[in-house]
């Protein structure tokens, strides 16, 4: 199985799961989990830690790789660092996204477009990510950890969501996708 199948597997049985936030703001068994796999503390932030936590997950690894990271921006860097142009995609690529992202992609996002801008230029910012479980011609499906019903990320739970690709405001906030297949064939090579 490719690593972006059993990503998408992986997160969708978290999804079924109902993780929910237990004893605080990022806190709980589950949350704890997640966060343990990023190199986190309990009260951390853990969206990136969640994707770590699923990588791990579907690798069958006690520990998720290096370019994995409990900061979303910092696993869009790591990511993509050696990846060719057909193995990630940026919002510049507009008309292309929905035919070149794909499940099992991880999704990077900043809290602004020009924050989005200096993220895809190597500064690191505030942001957010999740793991692609399906795409459409409306947008892209995500499982994403601490997010919630409004799609913070400072959120409560796991969630499913869908990012259309309408939305301008979210597409401008977004640094990219990339596929973790193509980033563990750069990682091995690079070594």
């Amino acid at each position: 199985m490719s690593l972006k199948a059993g990503l998408v597997t992986s997160a969708l049985k978290e999804l079924a799961l109902h993780v929910v936030e237990e004893g605080g703001p990022n806190r709980g068994v589950k949350v704890e989990a997640y966060q343990r796999a990023a190199g986190l503390h309990p009260g951390d932030p853990w969206c990136a830690a969640f994707v770590a936590w699923n990588v791990a997950t579907a690798k069958a690894v006690a520990k998720p790789p290096s370019w994995t990271s409990g900061s979303a921006i910092t696993t869009w860097h790591r990511g993509t660092r050696h990846l060719a142009a057909g193995d990630k995609a940026t919002p510049v690529e507009a008309e292309a996204l929905p035919a070149k992202v794909k499940p099992g992609w991880v999704w990077v996002r900043a809290t602004t477009a020009k924050a989005a801008d200096a993220a895809r230029n190597g500064g690191w910012v505030k942001g957010h990510c999740g793991i692609v479980v399906a795409v459409d011609a409306v947008g892209f499906h995500t499982v994403e950890g601490n997010t919630n019903k409004a799609g913070s990320r400072e959120g409560d739970g796991v969630w499913r969501k869908l990012h259309k690709w309408t939305d301008a405001a979210l597409i401008g906030r977004t640094v990219g996708w990339f596929d973790p297949d193509a980033t563990e064939a750069a990682a091995a090579l690079n070594a």
